[in-house]
């Protein structure tokens, strides 16, 4: 299928997710995010605030980006975020603990986040690129059942991003819920946008706008 820029544009978190980011780099996105209608700008937890002077759908990382803060400190981080004007949350999982199959542990972490932050959406992190296919399929069935409203493949800090295997396990995983996908991490020109978009992603996490574009 062909995509318009508006269609992309209305599927982007556009990523400002640097250590060295700076209140330009902020304003430059939110500005383009305003013009172009981005979906959301997605910024690190001590920039929400300013973000959200410029735009009105700022979403921000927790637990960023290994995933091992404890519950109580993404509990926390989450908390102030959405006191700060956050709309959407992504949450980097403790993919440790799931690979240890601790998975109350995981749970445990995730359903205090959705707790604290209805309306506010959350994305659950998942860093496919460390996960089996059952790995992957077991944390989609868990965050199902915590009440998340996105799975996302990737941190885009991880050895590798988002692939349309682990795009398609997801799916699968998540056929008859209400859970929909984010594919972030290696989209960098239209072909990603495209192939992820195709495959029923409805949002893509990208740091980059124009090259996106057909």
């Amino acid at each position: 299928m062909n995509y318009t820029r508006e269609q992309i544009a209305a599927a982007l978190d556009l990523a400002v997710l640097k250590p060295t980011t700076t209140e330009h780099h902020i304003w430059v996105a939110c500005n383009l995010a305003s013009h172009h209608g981005i979906k959301s700008v997605c910024v690190l937890p001590c920039n929400v605030a300013l973000a959200a002077k410029y735009f009105d759908n700022v979403s921000t990382v927790i637990g960023f980006p290994l995933g091992t803060s404890t519950p109580d400190s993404k509990y926390a981080e989450a908390n102030d975020a959405i006191g700060n004007g956050a709309r959407e949350l992504d949450v980097v999982i403790n993919y440790g603990r799931l690979l240890d199959h601790e998975l109350q542990y995981v749970s445990r972490d995730l359903e205090n986040i959705v707790d604290v932050a209805h309306p506010v959406l959350v994305k659950a992190i998942l860093e496919t690129c460390y996960l089996s296919p059952d790995e992957i399929r077991a944390a989609c069935k868990l965050c199902v059942d915590t009440g998340v409203d996105f799975v996302k493949t990737s941190t885009g800090f991880g050895p590798h991003g988002a692939t349309p295997q682990a795009v398609n396990i997801i799916r699968d995983a998540l056929i008859g819920t209400n859970v929909k996908i984010k594919a972030s991490g290696g989209i960098n020109a239209y072909a990603d946008a495209a192939i992820y978009l195709d495959l029923g992603c409805a949002r893509l996490g990208s740091s980059r706008f124009k090259e996106l574009l057909p």
